[in-house]
């Protein structure tokens, strides 16, 4: 869907953004594509598939924290392999969307956005949130109907979940779960912004 000089709003992480810079979401990566291309899943320099077996094989299996790691491990390789099939249907099929690898990610209420910004900076996963107030002018597909969580399929379901996402109506009446953007956009208003200084010493 084409807009312009639409408000929309973001969480931005690890970002400085200031009021009246204006960027350009287009071709450049964004941080969607690092989780996918350049995550590592090693445990103290190891695959954590081969500590998991070793420790099973040394009878040492009970270690919580190494079976919440390779919980993560497997949360975070299902979540790559639904990106990858989610992008691979859009460049066969939906070519004219954003991807989610280069898009930015926003939602359409300052409520929304400020409920995200709570929950990212309780997951304490990054140094810097800022809540942001957005104009934008290009693309925009609406997730409303139809998003894909962490399913645990096959690539071949997740291409299939994936015609239904990237073929949803976009004039649903749902309550939006996400928008996925390209194009310009300015920064208008810094609602809300959170940082863990680096210690001097």
């Amino acid at each position: 869907m084409e807009v312009k000089d639409l408000i929309l709003y973001q969480v931005a992480t690890n970002r400085d953004f200031k009021v009246g810079d204006i960027i350009t979401f287009q071709n450049e990566p964004n941080g969607q594509y690092e989780k996918v291309f350049n995550l590592n899943f090693n445990l103290n320099g190891q695959p954590i598939h081969k500590v998991g077996f070793d420790s099973l094989n040394k009878g040492l299996f009970k270690n919580k924290e190494l079976i919440v790691n390779m919980s993560k491990a497997l949360s975070n390789y299902d979540f790559i392999i639904r990106e990858l099939a989610l992008e691979e249907v859009r460049k066969e099929k939906f070519p004219n969307l954003p991807s989610r690898f280069s898009c930015m990610f926003l939602s359409d209420t300052e409520e929304v956005c400020l409920q995200n910004y709570k929950d990212f900076i309780a997951s304490n996963k990054n140094k810097t949130y800022q809540a942001i107030k957005v104009k934008v002018t290009g693309e925009a597909h609406y997730v409303k109907d139809f998003g894909i969580g962490r399913l645990g399929l096959s690539f071949n379901e997740y291409k299939q979940e994936a015609e239904k996402y990237w073929s949803q109506n976009q004039n649903s009446t749902t309550p939006t779960k996400e928008i996925l953007f390209s194009g310009q956009v300015e920064i208008i208003e810094i609602l809300e912004e959170y940082k863990i200084l680096d210690s001097m010493f």
